[in-house]
């Protein structure tokens, strides 16, 4: 314990980044504490190896690991869709035309076109790679969202079907629309406003933190809207508190954003947003989470917008080879970070 509280001390004045798996916080001395007396026991008994940024609560200021960029991966989606909302607030975009009024090249057979709406709650019927027994995912190339509008033999506005096709067009309209790369419009529209240092689209020579599957950054780059983006934890925790303060979407869009649908699993567009119950708290909180995984990498974003809270959290290990929890089973990694994060006095 004697060592363990040096190492902090060490931190606090220095400012070097911690020893590996210890979490600490700078922003007061009683964060400082209740991160060691909260925090660092949940990291500890999980096992917990990757990043971890928190704003916000009683254990603002949290953080762990060393600043190194993580992919986002379907974090990215959450991206995107604030971007689409940027474009229907301006007017650009409309949530509920058939996107066959943003691309020339819609096929002129075949079922109807969904709308933005219904591609990022996964109702568009598009054709998806993923579904093939055969999919390779190590193999994974640049997929024109193109051809899943070819293949498609469902109606849209159906059921959920998760795919990465559905951002994959919606990146190809908003650059269609805007006439700039995906990467540019991320860049001046969120990035800029909300104070991103290093953020940005992942290419094949970014240097990324490792993982345990030694994922190249060219199959993270494959994923462009759906899954490309690169940060620190800091980065995405600036996301968020952009996007909580109104900097980046004015609250009615927000909300709008952030409707979850019980029916579709409480599915928002590009995200999902739940009212759950925490442990300690007296009643349930309303959660915006996105995550996300690739090869080797797991990314978690949580947002409690009225407590004004934020967590980013990210590992180099895959689905299989570590589990997260679920917040609303209320058990594992996610749900115990969550209660001390939002429920702790």
């Amino acid at each position: 314990m004697r060592a363990l509280g040096a190492a902090l001390a060490a931190v606090l004045l220095t400012g070097c980044p911690a020893p590996d798996g210890m979490v600490y916080s700078v922003s007061s001395p009683r964060a400082s504490e209740l991160v060691q007396e909260r925090l660092q026991p949940i990291v500890d008994a999980y096992a917990f190896d990757g990043a971890i940024r928190i704003s916000g609560g009683p254990l603002d200021g949290a953080k762990m690991g060393r600043g190194e960029l993580w992919p986002w991966a379907s974090v990215t989606k959450q991206v995107v869709a604030t971007l689409v909302i940027q474009d229907v607030e301006a007017g650009r975009l409309s949530l509920d035309e058939p996107v066959s009024t943003y691309l020339e090249n819609w096929p002129a057979t075949g079922p109807a076109a969904p709308s933005l709406r219904q591609l990022m709650r996964h109702q568009s019927g598009l054709y998806d790679p993923e579904d093939e027994k055969d999919y390779d995912p190590h193999s994974a190339t640049d997929l024109d969202p193109m051809s899943c509008v070819e293949r498609r033999t469902k109606e849209p506005g159906g059921s959920f079907n998760y795919s990465n096709c559905d951002f994959l067009l919606v990146g190809r309209i908003l650059e269609q629309v805007n006439g700039r790369t995906l990467d540019a419009l991320f860049q001046s529209r969120i990035a800029e406003p909300a104070g991103l240092f290093e953020a940005r689209f992942v290419e094949a020579d970014t240097r990324l933190a490792p993982d345990r599957d030694e994922t190249s950054a060219s199959r993270i780059a494959a994923h462009g809207a759906a899954g490309g983006i690169a940060g620190t934890a800091w980065d995405l925790v600036r996301f968020d508190e952009a996007l909580m303060d109104g900097r980046l979407l004015s609250s009615q869009a927000r909300e709008e954003m952030w409707d979850g649908v019980p029916e579709l699993g409480y599915t928002a567009l590009g995200q999902w947003e739940a009212t759950l119950p925490l442990d300690g708290c007296n009643e349930p909180i309303r959660i915006i989470e996105r995550r996300g995984a690739i090869g080797g990498y797991q990314a978690r974003n949580f947002m409690m917008p009225e407590r004004n809270i934020a967590i980013a959290a990210f590992i180099g290990q895959s689905e299989e080879q570590y589990p997260f929890g679920e917040v609303w089973s209320r058990e594992g990694l996610s749900y115990e970070i969550l209660s001390a994060a939002v429920c702790t006095e």
